[in-house]
């Protein structure tokens, strides 16, 4: 693995804490979102779908072995929050989102904003599904209750889709910036 692919994968982990921890309120609700997603999903599309998913699990790892990197802190205990399916879901996404991206012979804005798109799928699939188990099986609520207890679904998907509308405008230029330069030899 060469140097350059291990900074882009560190400094791809580095905006996922970062999106993880700035969270918004949205009114008249009571979800809080973050900008983790928009971060695991340019993982994917920048650096590959290999890449990508690599830099989120190490930013799971890293959370896991204790490290406060995760929304609410950090720890082994975190995998009976509610939320830690999204958590699961995020490298998938990422190979997702940067799989399908690569296989695109010109990328436009409107592509890359399907690749995003899709890749947000299993993050929700997995993290739902797995917020649900765990609302119902774990912490013992009903059904309803476990139902009811996923935030306003509706609304976190509308902020996915201007995020990934955000990834496809920042896309191309992202792209020119990690493009392989020449290196200017010091003399």
């Amino acid at each position: 693995m060469s140097t350059k692919r291990i900074v882009y994968i560190a400094i791809f982990t580095s905006l996922i804490i970062v999106g993880g921890l700035i969270s918004v309120p949205i009114p008249f609700t009571q979800v809080e979102v973050s900008l983790q997603t928009v971060f695991v999903i340019m993982a994917g599309l920048v650096l590959g779908g290999r890449d990508g998913a690599l830099s989120v699990l190490v930013y799971i790892a890293m959370g896991l072995f204790g490290l406060p990197v995760f929304t609410k802190g950090g720890g082994p205990q975190y995998v009976f929050m509610p939320s830690f399916g999204y958590l699961i879901g995020f490298p998938i996404g990422a190979l997702i989102s940067g799989v399908m991206c690569k296989r695109i012979k010109s990328a436009t804005r409107g592509k890359v904003f399907l690749c995003a798109l899709i890749g947000c799928v299993p993050i929700y699939v997995i993290g739902v599904t797995y917020q649900v188990l765990i609302l119902y099986y774990y912490l013992h609520s009903t059904w309803a209750a476990a139902i009811m207890g996923v935030p306003a679904i509706g609304v976190l998907l509308i902020k996915d889709m201007v995020m990934c509308g955000f990834c496809a405008v920042l896309y191309p230029s992202l792209m020119r910036a990690t493009k392989n330069k020449k290196s200017v030899t010091s003399r």
